[in-house]
């Protein structure tokens, strides 16, 4: 059963609430101007209280040797403190460093795991790499169904891997089925973000499909696009 916070210990929490929130403040404008070093002394103790997002912002630092020295060991630390906290920024780091054997012995299982802790509570690049892992089969069930609609739930919020796996998908038809048509939307709107093998796959599909097909695709895409993905093809 939970217990009350007892109301005179109430100011308390809050006042070092707000210190946390302040400090994490310094350190995220510290990091948009290049000061590391300053942003990792404002992070360490709200870190050390238990803050998710200042673990996270810490285990960054140290993984890309930030105002700090590089250390995976410290960062992979930092994500799993994070981590168990909930935080789904830091399940994905943490699964993408035991992905690669970062700070720890490679275990694609567990990384998957990780992503699909993630992907559950809708982080979009977790949502692409749980479809990676669907794709190839390394630490999750294979199946070409199930990574198209993981890489579908990112695609639609404007990941643009997510937007070309999805078009590679229904041009393979990999575990699926093959459907051009899709495959070209989904291209042309990995493009339009700014994906350079979009290009390539728009012009490789577009020889493929008949002339109305390839305009009647690059008219969805450009719908697909412009609404924010609401009027994308399933």
């Amino acid at each position: 059963m939970n217990r009350a916070v007892p109301t005179l210990l109430l100011p308390l929490l809050l006042a070092v609430a707000g210190a946390a929130r302040a400090d994490i403040g310094v350190a995220l404008k510290a990091i948009e101007r290049g000061h590391y070093a300053t942003a990792v002394r404002a992070l360490k103790k709200p870190a050390e209280r238990g803050d998710a997002q200042a673990q996270n912002n810490l285990g960054y630092l140290h993984e890309h040797g930030l105002g700090v020295t590089r250390s995976d060991v410290a960062a992979l630390a930092w994500y799993r403190r994070a981590a168990e906290a909930g935080l789904p920024a830091a399940k994905y780091n943490l699964a993408t460093m035991t992905l690669h054997g970062r700070g720890v012995s490679r275990d694609a299982a567990a990384a998957c795991r990780g992503y699909a802790s993630a992907a559950q509570e809708g982080y979009t690049d977790a949502e692409y790499m749980i479809g990676e892992c669907h794709r190839t089969g390394q630490g999750a069930l294979r199946g070409g169904a199930l990574a198209l609609s993981w890489y579908l739930k990112a695609a639609r919020k404007g990941h643009a891997g997510a937007q070309l796996m999805a078009a590679a998908t229904y041009l393979t038809g990999e575990g699926w089925r093959k459907e051009p048509e899709k495959a070209l939307v989904w291209a042309e709107v990995a493009r339009l973000n700014g994906e350079a093998q979009g290009v390539v796959l728009v012009e490789r599909i577009g020889r493929e499909v008949r002339n109305f097909e390839k305009a009647e695709a690059l008219e969805k895409a450009a719908l697909c696009w412009q609404g924010g993905y609401r009027e994308c093809p399933e």
